[in-house]
C-alpha cells in the first residue's frame, strides 16, 4: 500500500487503497471516496453489523466521508479570494520542492497542470469542500472535494500530486 503525505507538513492525506487516477498533466491526483456509516461510539470506521441486530438503524451512527475519517482531515473554510491568495503561496513551494529533489524538468509540466487544476476548482468553488491535514497546518497542502455526479457514493477528492510524497508500506 502507498500512503501519500503532504511534502510540507508530513501529514498523511490519502492512500492508493481508494480508486484514483492522475489528471491535468499528472499534476492532480483524483480520488473517489464513499460515505460510510460509523457508530459514534466506534472508532473502527466499520458500518453497523446488521446480522446481530433487529434491522433497526443505530441512532448513534453518523455518515462520514471515508477519506476524511481515515486520515483525520480537518475541514476549513476559505473565501475564493483567500483560497486564491493561498494558492499563490503554495504552488511556489511545490516548485521549490521539485527543484530541491532534482526534478526541475517537471516544473513546466507541473505549472501547466496545476494551473488547469486551479481553474477547474475555481469554476466549482461554491461546491468544493477544503480539508487540511491532521495537523491543521494552513501553510501545507489541502485536499479538495465535491460531488462530480449526484449519484456518486461520495465526493471526489483532488490533490496537487506534486505536493504529495509517496510512502510504501
Amino acid at each position: 500500500m502507498r500512503v501519500y503525505k503532504d511534502i510540507i507538513s508530513g501529514d498523511e492525506m490519502v492512500s492508493d487503497s481508494y480508486p484514483n487516477v492522475l489528471l491535468f498533466e499528472d499534476a492532480c491526483l483524483e480520488v473517489k471516496s464513499r460515505l460510510i456509516s460509523k457508530n459514534a461510539n466506534d472508532d473502527y470506521g466499520i458500518g453497523s453489523n446488521d446480522e446481530e441486530g433487529d434491522g433497526t438503524v443505530d441512532d448513534n451512527s453518523v455518515n462520514v466521508i471515508d477519506i476524511v475519517d481515515s486520515f483525520n482531515l480537518q475541514e476549513i473554510t476559505l473565501s475564493k479570494a483567500e483560497w486564491t491568495a493561498y494558492i499563490k503561496t503554495y504552488l511556489p513551494k511545490i516548485k521549490k520542492h521539485l527543484e530541491s529533489t532534482g526534478r526541475a524538468d517537471r516544473i513546466p509540466v507541473f505549472q501547466k497542470g496545476a494551473t488547469a487544476l486551479f481553474k477547474h476548482l475555481l469554476e466549482k468553488f461554491d461546491e468544493v469542500q477544503i480539508f487540511a491535514g491532521k495537523g491543521f497546518d494552513v501553510e501545507a497542502g489541502y485536499a479538495y472535494c465535491y460531488y462530480k455526479e449526484q449519484t456518486d457514493a461520495g465526493p471526489t477528492f483532488f490533490y496537487f500530486h506534486d505536493g504529495l510524497r509517496e510512502e510504501k508500506f
